[in-house]
């Protein structure tokens, strides 16, 4: 992981090909499907995470900064780093992996 933020682009990927990418050896993942315009008002979490963008697109803000995310695009998000997001106008399918 990163001491702050960002966006590593990759191919886009199928949503069994993002899961089985981010499933640990033992633990699950997390799909998420956010509507259009669906705001994650900003707020931190415990742990690092992985999120890996399969369909459609969603903006991610922290501190200043904003950048936009699509399919194959991955978020790496340190622990405890505040952040928030907003889906595009087709919403976003993404996988989440938490990393303890």
């Amino acid at each position: 992981m990163t001491d702050s933020p960002r966006i590593v682009n990759r191919p886009a990927p199928t949503l069994e090909s993002a899961i089985m990418e981010l499933l640990p050896t033992t633990g699950s993942v997390e799909v998420q499907r956010d509507s259009p315009g669906r705001e994650h008002a900003p707020h931190t979490h415990p742990t690092a995470e992985t999120l890996a963008i399969v369909d459609g697109s969603i903006t991610f803000r922290w501190n200043d900064q904003e950048s936009t995310a699509g399919p194959g695009d991955r978020l790496l998000l340190p622990a405890e780093y505040p952040h928030g997001s907003v889906a595009g106008p087709d919403g976003c399918v993404y996988v989440i992996a938490l990393h303890h």
